[in-house]
């Protein structure tokens, strides 16, 4: 099927055109971000807010990945995205008229962070329906690039109505992303496969992958080096509105292009990956590539200036998009077909311990600056990745 056998099948790609508008939302961050350390101008507090936001991710992901086995994938995504623009315009309207407190915008982002979990661990699910166990590399690879370029359009997008019409505008531009995506679901044809029909309740689903979980150990190391990653890596993107503005002297137009240039980061990884067909070795792949996060963060933490700043975040971000992409792969591959929902459950409860993390960085930038916070997580994650290539052999070897 050449390099690219994904791209061969239609519902495959209105799949990734659906996904590439849903992930605008993803520059629901910036807004979250700029408007809190405006409000607050703590750090700690924006770090608070977005962990408040991804703190559904641990509890509910396992909930959301047997929903996600058991019932219609494209309905329940379409479903979600109804929510999502719901959301999207109520913080919209609250901060267009200035009603805005911070408690709105602490509470209703966690419901939009709950919906964006529920519908991000089901479409992962719906890309092995499409394209086959065989060719899910190929397939997460393009949905990544999808997801990663939804992104970069959604920070310029947001950031810009941000610059020029307010936080307000922002939101209503995440709203109708959505209304486009939901249209184009409505394009596919397969509804995906779901659970057997043993699989017939939310205990029963529980008790299957957790059967799997004790008797797989491999699993259990995937989705322990993941937590760590998470908890060391992914939650220095709670920094970057006090990069921007209190180390660069940027404003929230400069924070949006900062955190285009890092969806192009990782666009440039998925990309090259996507051409490259299927990875060999794919969990030693795993482990250079957190290798390679940690150095990103040590170089972005002591970056002489921001144009070395920018060459850290493009290489950080790439690191983010291929640490997701492998260890999503690995986890889907590692189980029977009926399990992957709850896998990928398994691993947004994994990425869903980020607000620890995001706590802690924010507490550290706080008391001793950011470069501080930024070195001492990329140093954490090179040991991880040491620790990780000596101990799990099995996984290094997949």
């Amino acid at each position: 099927m050449g390099q690219a056998p994904a791209l061969k099948l239609h519902d495959f790609r209105i799949l990734m055109a659906a996904t590439f508008f849903a992930s605008i939302t993803h520059g629901e961050n910036v807004i979250l971000g700029w408007v809190i350390l405006e409000l607050t101008d703590s750090p700690f507090m924006v770090g608070l807010a977005m962990g408040i936001r991804h703190a559904p991710a641990f509890f509910l992901g396992m909930t959301a990945g047997t929903i996600a086995d058991l019932i219609d994938r494209r309905k329940l995504m379409r479903s979600l995205l109804v929510l999502s623009t719901l959301v999207a315009l109520i913080l919209g309207l609250l901060l267009a008229s200035e009603r805005a407190q911070l408690w709105h915008l602490l509470l209703i982002p966690a419901i939009a962070g709950t919906i964006s979990m529920m519908f991000n661990t089901t479409q992962q699910s719906f890309v092995f329906d499409l394209v086959g166990r065989q060719y899910g590399l190929n397939g997460m690879s393009y949905l990544s690039l999808a997801m990663r370029g939804g992104g970069m359009i959604g920070a310029l997008a947001v950031g810009f109505a941000l610059a020029k019409s307010g936080p307000g505008t922002g939101y209503f531009v995440i709203a109708v992303a959505c209304c486009v995506s939901f249209a184009l679901l409505g394009l596919i044809r397969s509804r995906g496969q779901s659970a057997p029909v043993g699989t017939s309740n939310m205990r029963t689903g529980f008790s299957e992958f957790w059967k799997e979980l004790r008797d797989n150990r491999t699993i259990l190391a995937l989705v322990l080096v993941v937590v760590l990653v998470e908890l060391f890596g992914f939650t220095s993107i709670v920094l970057m509105p006090s990069i921007a503005r209190d180390v660069w002297n940027l404003g929230p137009g400069g924070l949006g292009i900062l955190s285009a240039f890092s969806s192009g980061g990782g666009i440039a990884a998925v990309a090259l990956i996507s051409m490259l067909g299927q990875v060999r070795n794919q969990g030693f792949s795993f482990i250079v590539v957190i290798h390679l996060f940690g150095g990103a963060l040590l170089l972005l933490g002591f970056a002489p200036s921001i144009y070395i700043a920018v060459i850290a975040i493009v290489i950080l971000s790439g690191m983010m998009a291929l640490s997701d992409l492998f260890s999503q792969t690995l986890m889907q591959k590692l189980v029977p077909n009926n399990l992957r929902g709850r896998a990928m459950g398994a691993w947004t409860s994994a990425v869903g311990t980020a607000p620890i993390g995001n706590l802690e960085i924010g507490a550290l930038a706080s008391l001793f600056g950011i470069t501080i916070a930024l070195a001492l997580h990329g140093t954490a994650l090179i040991i991880l990745a040491v620790v990780t290539l000596i101990t799990f052999h099995k996984l290094r070897g997949i």
